[in-house]
């Protein structure tokens, strides 16, 4: 993963609900041609391992 990617996931990890909705906002609003625009990209070993922790790790689908 990238840095500036794994900066994101922090910076998104701490923020506040209200915070976390005006990113939301702000990501829809920069997606102006919607979901269907944004190019799709297949999953790295990082992203696999997590996927895999998801399915398998039960306290994965808590947060806090």
């Amino acid at each position: 993963m990238s840095n500036v990617k794994e900066r994101l996931l922090g910076a998104i990890t701490v923020m506040d609900e209200t915070s976390a909705a005006r990113l939301w906002e702000f990501v829809l609003e920069m997606s102006n041609n919607g979901w269907d625009s944004i190019e799709e990209v297949e999953p790295d070993e990082i992203d696999l391992k997590m996927i895999q922790e998801i399915q398998n790790d039960p306290d994965c689908h808590t947060f806090e």
